[in-house]
């Protein structure tokens, strides 16, 4: 009985995975389905053509009929053939095009569903392998359109069937002819006919629970194999990414990635190899059960042939028909099957797109004032990682005020960054809570709360845009107020010698692309902070691949440019934040001092003066 339960929930959950998919690629491009079902149709229409007239043809040349009678039955069927066939290799181009309109539509859809989740969850290393599945899924055995593809493939078998069975369906009659003999007897009788289709149809079902084996057996191979095809992906995405080639050439990392590589591809043989001995015996069982109906099909036609029962033509209709016949139940069922397996793969692409965002979306805007006034407040806030359970930050509490000058440092590690993706809630905190303006920030519209930022992060990305897109991040910007930006962040006399002023590609990715530094790169990502005009900037070391003296200079720049604003300074070098009236000391996840530099410097016994001294000699 719970077997029995077990059975109705996985064909159930095939059909609304199946219907899902259809409703999904039909809002994608309503055409393609019937557009499929027409093809389908056409293709099963076909091989009945020839196989009809074909019959005709032979019985009425044994018969002397009239030249003309047997002159249209030729015409008909090369016209038929013509007619049909040149519809349906029409219909095959354009399906092929539609494919991959929908494919790629249904990539693009992995990757909207990607920017939208909350970065906490995506960034864990289970939903990084859900996506993997995912991109893997919707392309797996043709993708989401050859799916549909496969279901309108029942149809096409159910018409092939149908045809066949209309065709053979002389087999059941007794034949006007006179002979003697048991044999003659049983074979003219239409019991003969039906114990040959019982024969056929065990030969099928027999053969449909060995196609089932091996389809599962084919899926867990592609589930074998989908942490090696992952990290093997890691590792081959170096092979096209420029960037890192420079740190795997100075030290000589390849042989690394290569072993890597090796490890990736020694699994996936090792599960084929699996794969190939079990699978050669199926494939074996498969072949041998339906050439065996197929032969008894022929033994069967052809005892009626040779003991005069039908006509030549009859049967080479029969032979024809009953082939047909037995192949469309054959994949009839084979390709029920397929689907059921087939949505294995493709259940990975729903499941992706079924993720849930966890972070509370409020529903409270962010009140926009010309002043800027808003004041940010942690409480109590202590935060892990997920899959961890060790606090990065431990019971913080502080005010922001706005317009201030705020300056966080402290070591390596020491929760300086978590605490400004908790700021900017990228993550909910674990305990505590953080106000804005007095209300709990889970309140406000998260699109909203976003707008009060501005950040520069230690591992900011440009994109591979124009230098206008990449600042204005947007294909509509106010060029009057992008060229100030960049002027204030000290790089536009050299966006003005580029090829294409602001409108020239960052990078090589795209034709006519520049390469620029890491300096340039950094006052880019500083103008695009600069022209977001929020409230509240931050700078989480985005400097640190610079010397000390250099750091400084960026840092007063920035501030004298974001005065009137409330702005934070993360650094782990002490003179960079000097300017600062409130100066905030983290360590081990805590703030363990806070006030100016004089104050600070003076307590010998405190981590600042610690760090102050070990970094003084880079100041003289």
């Amino acid at each position: 009985m719970a077997e029995e339960n077990v059975n109705n929930k996985t064909k159930n959950s095939v059909l609304r995975d199946t219907l899902r998919i259809i409703k999904m690629v039909n809002s994608t491009l309503p055409s393609y389905i019937p557009l499929i079902t027409i093809q389908t149709l056409i293709a099963a229409a076909l091989p009945f053509v020839n196989i009809l007239y074909g019959s005709k043809i032979i019985d009425g040349i044994t018969a002397r009929e009239d030249k003309n009678t047997l002159f249209s039955y030729v015409i008909m069927m090369v016209t038929l053939n013509l007619v049909l066939g040149l519809l349906r290799t029409v219909l095959d181009k354009k399906r092929l095009v539609d494919e991959r309109y929908i494919d790629g539509m249904n990539i693009a859809r992995i990757g909207e569903k990607s920017l939208s989740l909350d970065y906490e969850i995506l960034e864990k290393k289970e939903t990084l392998e859900i996506l993997k599945k995912a991109a893997d899924g919707s392309n797996t055995s043709g993708g989401l359109a050859y799916l549909c593809g496969t279901v309108v493939g029942l149809v096409q078998h159910f018409f092939s069937i149908i045809y066949a069975l209309v065709l053979v369906a002389g087999l059941f009659k007794a034949a006007q002819v006179s002979g003697g003999g048991r044999l003659f007897e049983f074979m003219d009788s239409p019991s003969s006919a039906v114990v040959l289709l019982f024969l056929l149809i065990a030969g099928i079902f027999m053969s449909l629970l060995v196609s089932i084996k091996y389809s599962k057996l084919q899926y867990y191979v592609y589930e074998k194999n989908v942490e090696a095809n992952r990290k093997f992906g890691y590792f081959m995405s170096f092979m096209h990414d420029y960037t890192v080639g420079k740190d795997i050439r100075i030290f000589n990392i390849r042989k690394l990635i290569d072993k890597e590589m090796n490890k990736s591809i020694k699994w996936a043989q090792k599960v084929m190899d699996e794969f190939l001995k079990k699978g050669v015996v199926l494939e074996w069982l498969i072949i041998t059960i339906n050439r065996l109906a197929e032969y008894l099909a022929y033994l069967f036609v052809g005892l009626k042939a040779v003991l005069g029962i039908i006509t030549i033509g009859k049967l080479t209709l029969y032979v024809g028909a009953l082939k047909l016949l037995n192949t469309s139940i054959n994949e009839l069922f084979m390709t029920y099957a397929q689907i059921g397996v087939r949505c294995n793969y493709i259940r990975n692409y729903t499941t992706f797109l079924d993720i849930r965002n966890e972070k509370y979306d409020g529903t409270l805007p962010v009140e926009k004032r010309m002043d800027n006034d808003y004041e940010l407040e942690l409480k109590d806030v202590s935060f892990h990682y997920p899959n961890s359970e060790e606090m990065i930050l431990k019971n913080v509490s502080l005010k922001i005020k706005v317009g201030h000058k705020m300056a966080i440092v402290g070591r390596n590690g020491a929760g300086k960054t978590t605490f400004i993706k908790l700021l900017c809630r990228l993550y909910d905190p674990t305990e505590g809570e953080i106000l804005l303006n007095g209300i709990d920030i889970k309140k406000y519209d998260y699109e909203e709360y976003m707008k009060i930022f501005s950040v520069v992060f230690q591992d900011f990305k440009l994109f591979s845009f124009s230098a206008a897109e990449n600042v204005a991040t947007s294909c509509e910007y106010d060029e009057d107020k992008l060229w100030r930006c960049l002027e204030q962040a000290g790089i536009k006399n050299r966006i003005e010698e580029l090829p294409e002023g602001i409108s020239t590609n960052i990078y090589n990715n795209q034709e006519e692309g520049i390469e620029i530094s890491g300096g340039e790169a950094q006052k880019l990502a500083i103008a695009r902070a600069l022209y977001k005009d929020a409230p509240v900037v931050i700078l989480d070391e985005p400097t640190s691949a610079l010397d000390p003296i250099s750091e400084l200079e960026i840092y007063e720049r920035f501030n004298k440019l974001v005065e009137e604003k409330t702005s934070i300074f993360i650094s782990h070098r002490m003179s960079s934040c000097r300017f600062c009236n409130n100066i905030l000391v983290f360590d081990d996840g805590r703030i363990v001092q806070a006030g100016n530099h004089e104050k600070l410097v003076a307590d010998k016994e405190g981590v600042y003066y610690s760090l102050w001294s070990a970094q003084a000699k880079y100041y003289s």
